[in-house]
Order: structure tokens, then sequence, then C-alpha cells
């Protein structure tokens, strides 16, 4: 009786308070009913569960569980996203130094990023160790995994990322499954809603069922679209993982991430027939309207076992990814621009440790087999990609260590390598000075014909301080890789002439004052730059912008477990031409048009902890600014974003 009065007052309090904001933001959407019906069910379900106490022995993780390396500095843990306001992992991922967002203006479609000069896709996304990138366009839309799903994200980068990717990269992103280890049952409910009709919600539960077993359900659902004709996501995903915790040094889990993901795209606003390409009455799109739909599955099995000099880290996958695009239509009648493809992936990967004093040794290897059928834009393709790796690092002292390691494999097509090494001195616990090279030789895509290998030396130097972060990088290009159409819709690789890319980024965080109003306030400051110049090739001159700014202060009051952030974010980005994006194979052309210095807007919010609750209030681009990041898809303008976080029983 009791849960049932309680599920009633949570539901009334939710749908009265979803409703005052559908009304103050003007949401308008069919799927909120399904989300606040999914969300009071987990929430009831949960409290229907904690009636009672749990009795279950518990049985502490291997808390390196899916993990590449030991050493988890350079990463992002789950509790550092509380207290910034995403949508999605691109969100988070953008906040980082050594990432070169390139966002579509729109949740849900294939928001990407560069690093370290490239031009086109550099960094591979993985899951405890394994690549997720396909092989009909070399990539993985990292908008289909949740930010809910991850434990931490390793960034490996430079000779790290070389040595440990799968196929060879300069950055290497691997998502640590998540890790709920629950006497009682844990629900955490995320929700949000913009201006412009996005609503989305996300949903975890998680107990542990017997000693040592823990079985953890999420779901999220988002829709979002642009005032734009035909710019529109429609999302689900599903996802588990069922955890046995053998002992404190050894973990086996199933997992699997599900997402049905479709949407629709005009090409952006087409400059040469769009009277204003920011206005949705006054531009024109490229195309009238592509349909895209991706389902896919992504299983895993992970073994893990950690002992005094030696560490076992075993994944098995199948991907089952299945893609259907559907062109613009001449009449009712034409479907000759309606394509699907199912591409399969089943693999292996292993990954050992060996640690003798002063030197660890790591060796492992990938295989997977893959095929998928071909469409009207690619040729049927199969085969066994495979790659051994090993990796060495020797510490003279406690705080001075040198690493280095050598990656090598074959596609069925063609072979990579990838090798590099690392010098690293520890100033203190927080600090660091680091000199790294890296260098790769791998092929295109796997259909693509007469490419000579992209070879890739990179050279990244950095300094790491408790407040101040100082990266520099120059980037040497012997036939690169890019794409040109071969129709309206479609691209196809090609070696261009070689270039060279130089540049850096930094980053400031301080605290400026204290107890302002109260013993227990302060005020933050943080600055970032980030400056790109390619040289050597015209034809990609002004790729990036020479530099980008972005700066903002935080004003956060602590009231015993409660807490209020106050601030503003602004930023600026220099004169571009900017790669334009083809939707159909995911990737980037050059440009012609150049476009003057953008401001971002000015973002102003407002972060809330009340117990184990975060209300997140932000008024983005307040001033209404014209940008964009990726040609020619500009950015939301002036809207009101309102996320709600809260986790029960934690």
């Amino acid at each position: 009786m009791k849960t049932k009065i309680l599920t009633m007052t949570i539901y009334k309090k939710l749908t009265t308070k979803i409703h005052f904001f559908k009304m103050k933001i003007g949401i308008n959407n069919n799927n909120a009913g399904i989300i606040i019906f999914l969300s009071v069910f987990f929430v009831s379900f949960n409290t229907a569960l904690s009636v009672t106490k749990d009795s279950i022995t518990y049985v502490k993780p291997n808390e390196y569980h899916g993990l590449l390396l030991n050493d988890t500095s350079n990463s992002i843990e789950k509790y550092e996203i509380q207290r910034l306001n995403y949508s999605t992992l691109y969100d988070i991922l953008n906040t980082r130094n050594e990432l070169f967002g390139m966002s579509l203006g729109l949740n849900g479609h294939y928001n990407n990023f560069l690093s370290y000069g490239a031009i086109d896709n550099n960094i591979e996304l993985g899951i405890n160790g394994r690549s997720l990138t396909n092989y009909y366009n070399g990539k993985y839309n990292l908008e289909n995994y949740s930010p809910e799903f991850f434990e931490r994200i390793e960034i490996l980068k430079g000779s790290d990322a070389a040595v440990l990717s799968g196929h060879p990269n300069n950055t290497f992103l691997n998502f640590q499954e998540i890790i709920y280890n629950t006497k009682i049952p844990f629900t955490r409910l995320w929700y949000a809603q913009e201006g412009g009709s996005f609503i989305s919600a996300d949903a975890i539960f998680s107990q542990n069922f017997s000693k040592g077993w823990n079985f953890t359900f999420g779901f999220k659902k988002m829709d979002d679209r642009l005032a734009f004709d035909n710019m529109s996501t429609d999302y689900w995903n599903l996802r588990f993982i069922l955890r046995y915790n053998i002992d404190s040094t050894s973990s086996l889990s199933i997992s699997d991430n599900f997402t049905n993901n479709k949407t629709i795209t005009s090409g952006g606003s087409d400059p040469e027939q769009s009277l204003n390409m920011y206005n949705p009455i006054n531009s024109s799109p490229y195309y009238g309207k592509i349909q895209m739909r991706n389902f896919r599955h992504d299983l895993n099995v992970t073994y893990s076992k950690k002992m005094n000099f030696f560490n076992i880290t075993n994944t098995t996958y199948l991907t089952s990814d299945i893609n259907e695009r559907a062109l613009p239509r001449f009449d009712e009648s034409d479907t000759l621009g309606n394509t699907s493809n199912t591409e399969t992936q089943i693999g292996n990967r292993i990954n050992l440790d060996f640690t003798f004093d002063n030197i660890e040794f790591k060796a492992g290897s990938n295989i997977n087999t893959f095929n998928s059928e071909g469409t009207n834009f690619f040729t049927e393709y199969s085969g066994v990609n495979w790659n051994l790796y090993s990796r060495a690092e020797l510490k003279f002292t406690k705080s001075t260590s040198i690493s280095g390691g050598i990656n090598y494999g074959d596609d069925s097509k063609n072979g990579f390598i990838g090798f590099g090494e690392r010098l690293e001195h520890r100033l203190n616990e927080n600090s660091s000075i680091y000199l790294d090279h890296s260098f790769i030789s791998k092929n295109g895509l796997i259909y693509s014909n007469d490419l000579e290998n992209e070879k890739t030396n990179l050279f990244i130097a950095g300094l790491n301080l408790e407040t101040i972060k100082i990266e520099g990088y120059y980037r040497i290009v012997n036939s690169p890789i890019f794409n040109r159409l071969v129709n309206e819709f479609y691209t196809e690789q090609y070696n261009i002439s070689d270039y060279q890319a130089f540049g850096g980024s930094a980053s400031y965080r301080e605290q400026v004052l204290t107890d302002l109003f109260d013993k227990n306030d302060k005020i933050d400051l943080r600055l970032q730059t980030r400056i790109n110049v390619i040289v050597g090739n015209d034809e990609l001159k002004n790729y990036y912008p020479l530099f980008t700014f972005n700066a903002g202060l935080n004003y956060m009051l602590m009231i015993n477990k409660s807490e209020l952030n106050i601030g503003f974010k602004a930023g600026l980005l220099d004169s571009k031409t900017a790669p334009r994006f083809i939707p159909i194979s995911n990737s980037y052309i050059t440009t012609t048009n150049n476009v003057g210095i953008q401001t971002t807007g000015l973002n102003i919010y407002s972060i809330m902890k009340l117990g184990n609750a975060f209300v997140k209030i932000e008024w983005e681009n307040l001033l209404n600014a014209n940008y964009y990041n990726v040609a020619y898809y500009p950015e939301r303008g002036q809207i009101v974003k309102l996320s709600v976080v809260w986790s029960f029983f934690d």
C-alpha cells in the first residue's frame, strides 16, 4: 500500500514538472508520455524492491575490468560529469583539450571528433578494449553509447593509441563498462528538455541478486529536431550487464548495447542557394530529405583476472550493424535510392600484463571476421582482420619512465603498422611533463581501391600542472587519404598531396576568489584555447580555424551536502573554410567558402545539487550567435536547456 501511494505521488510530481517545463520551454512531443511511463516504472519498481533490505554478501569487483592501462590519470570518471549539463556523449568529450569537435548541430547524428591536425577520422572508440569501428565507413557513431553506461573513459593518445588501438590511430577512447555493486536496489534517472523540440530520458536499474552477482539494465529515449526542414532524430537505446564478481581480483561480465537510431538530414544549408543559411525560412538545403536508420547490437563477454605480477583481460564480441538509407525520391514510385546492408563482426581480444619490479610488459592480439553485402554505394566485402601488439614500460625512478611498443596486423586487403615511444617525468602526484612520438602506416576503407598507405609521424609534447595543461604537436603526413564526391550523395577515397600540421592546446583552471559571501563559497576561472595550422597543401590551408578560445566563470556555494553553481561560458572561433559533411558516406570534403571570426554565443547556467539529485538549467547561445563547426550545419540559436539527474538509494 505504501509503495502504491509513493508511486502515485512520484507520478503526479513528475508529470506536473514535465508539463510545466513543456509549457515553459515550448516543447510538444508525442513520446513524452512513453518517457514518463518508463521513468515512473523504474522508480516504482526500485521502491517496491527496497521495502526490505538486501542481505546479499558484498564482493568487491575488479576495478580494472575492461581497462587497457593501469594508469587512469588521463581518463574521464563517471562522477566528473555530474556538474555538466550534457545531452549526449559528445557534450562530455567536447570539454577535452585534445579533441576538436565536429558537431552537426543536432543530437543523435554523426557528431565526430578530430585530433592533432587530422583531416578525417583518426579517433577510434572501443569498449572493454575491443574496437567499435565499423568497416563500411571506418567510424562509430558515439551517439549510440549512453553517457550513463561507462565507469570511465580511457583517453589514449600518441604512442599508446598507435600500439593499443585495433586499427592504429592517434587517439583511442576506450569505454570501461559501468560497474555497480549494490546491496539494495539502485535506480538512476536522467531527464532533459530543451527548445527546438528536444526531449530525452535515460534510466538505469541495478541490483545484486546473489553473492557476487549483479544485474544492470538501462534505456534511453531521445527525440530531437531543428527548425530547419528535414533535420531530426528518433533514438532508442537498450542495454544490460550481467556481472559475476568471482572475487575481488577477477570478474566475468556479459553486456549488450542495442541502438535503434533514425536520423533525417537535409545535408545542411546550401550557401549558394540560401538568402540566409542560418535562418530556417530563408535557407535552402543541399538535399530534400535523406533518411537513415541504424540498428546495432554490440554483445561483449569480458573476463578479467588481476594477480600479483600477472593480469589478463579477454573480450569476446559479436556486432550486428544494420543500416538502411533512403535518398530523396524523384516521384512516388522511385525506390532506386533505398538501400540497406548488414555488417556482422565476430571477434576476440586478449590482453596480458606482466609486472616485474620496475618493468611492465603488455602483449595481446585481436582477431575478428567481418562481412557485409554490397549496396548502390559500395561493393560487398568480407574477410579477417587481425593484429598483434606489445608494449613495454621501464621506470628508471619512481617519477621517470619510458614506454614504447608496436602494433602490426592485416585487414585481409592491406597490412598496417603502428609504433611509438614516450618519455614521461612526474613532478608530483598531479603534475607531469612528457614527450611522445608515434608512426602509423595504414590504408583506407576495405572496399577502396588503388590507394597508397597513409603514413603519419606525430610528435607531442605536454606539461600537466594542477591548474595548467599545455600540449603541442607536430604532424607529418605522406600520401594522405581523403574524400571526393562521386555524385551529390556519396564520396570515394583517394590520395592527396602531403601536408604538415602543427599547433596545440592550453587550459587554465583556478580558484580566483573564496569566502565571498559565506565560508563555503568560491569562484573558479576557466580558460581554454586551441591552435591548428596546416601547411604544404593549399586545399587544406583553412581546414581548421587558426584558433579557438573558450572562457567561463563559476560561482559555487556549499551548504552541507547541497550546492549551488551559477556561471557563464563564452567562445570564439577564428575564420575558416571548414569541411562539409556528406551523410551517406559519413565523410568530409573540402569547401571554398571562407567564413570570418564567429562567436559561439554566451551561455549562462545554474546547477543545483540537492541530496542525490542534480537540477541543471542553462540558457544557451543567449546572444543568438550564428556559427557552425562543420560547413554548412548551423548550430542552435537561443534555447533553454533543462536536465534532472536523480539517484535513488545511492
